[in-house]
């Protein structure tokens, strides 16, 4: 879900013809923490804040998403490690580590890897 802030011109016609939209788009962030040994989680944001469990945690599904929606997975420590499996399509798995960023795109059906950074 997104919400609209600042000027937005909805309903306007740009000189192609087509809808014009002005102003900003924002979304808010969530978190997740993955349960002990999950393998999947939803997502409600296009960033989401992940935390693991102690027991260390492997993602290899994630739902919720929607053509051509750009998901950022920032991570808090080094307990999840990302897979290709199921619904995620990774260069190579990730491992986490506090303040990782991993960048999906969805296709409508599986998220693909855009880009990874260890800051």
């Amino acid at each position: 879900v997104l919400t609209t802030a600042g000027n937005v011109g909805i309903g306007t016609t740009g000189p192609t013809g087509k809808l014009q939209v002005e102003g900003r788009i924002t979304s808010t962030m969530t978190s997740v923490t993955a349960a002990a040994a999950a393998t999947t989680f939803a997502v409600a944001s296009n960033t989401v804040k992940v935390t693991g469990d102690a027991g260390g945690n492997t993602i290899a599904t994630i739902t919720g998403g929607v053509s051509g929606m750009q998901l950022v997975l920032i991570f808090v420590d080094a307990l999840v490690t990302t897979t290709t499996a199921d619904t995620v399509n990774l260069s190579a798995a990730f491992t986490s580590a506090a303040n990782t960023t991993l960048t999906l795109i969805h296709d409508g059906n599986k998220w693909f890897e855009t880009s990874r950074s260890v800051n």
